[in-house]
């Protein structure tokens, strides 16, 4: 008796193609994997320059042809992969957060994939913004230092054509002292 209470509560609506009497079950979809995004990552890892090349432009052609939320996530990805030359975390940073600011379907995984690179790519922009900095301030120390040097040899150069000059000035005179001293000296002395 309570089974059959129990199936009487289970609403039996068919569908065509459907066995009479079965309960339908409402079918979700499948929770998104983020696999897909994985194997796009190891194919962006360093090493093989032709094949990050090939993948980074598979991948902008499929969001341009269709840009789904997450072609377009895959597109951020790859671009902003580290470890290839057309890395462009600055611009894989916007591509996600006009992704994730405007009506998307990605499912929460996804979403917390995105931030997750969001965070990292913030992360590399302030470090390669650091690194720009600190490579000016070595320049302009270098440059500093350059300017000093200059200054301090072009002095070292003036003392030296000083003296030089000091020099061929006492060597003359000294010249012309045994000169005279040869004059008023007799010659058999």
């Amino acid at each position: 008796m309570v089974a059959l209470a129990a199936c009487t509560g289970l609403k039996t609506t068919e569908k065509p193609g459907s066995t009479p009497g079965q309960p339908t079950v409402p079918v979700s979809p499948p929770p998104a994997s983020l696999e897909s995004y994985f194997q796009l990552l190891d194919r962006m890892a360093p090493g093989d320059v032709m094949r990050q090349s090939a993948e980074l432009a598979q991948t902008q052609t499929s969001a341009q042809q269709n840009p789904t939320a997450a072609n377009r996530l895959r597109y951020a990805l790859a671009l902003g992969a580290a470890g290839h030359s057309l890395s462009n975390p600055v611009e894989a940073r916007r591509l996600i957060t006009e992704l994730l600011a405007g009506q998307h379907d990605l499912s929460a995984q996804e979403v917390s994939l995105a931030n997750a690179f969001l965070r990292e790519y913030d992360a590399r922009v302030a470090l390669y913004a650091d690194l720009a900095r600190q490579r000016e301030e070595s320049d302009r120390r270098l440059k500093s230092l350059d300017s000093e040097d200059d200054r301090r040899y072009n002095a070292l150069n003036v003392e030296t054509q000083r003296i030089k000059k000091a020099l061929a000035e006492a060597e003359r005179k000294l010249e012309a002292v045994a000169e005279m001293e040869r004059a008023l000296t007799p010659e058999g002395q």
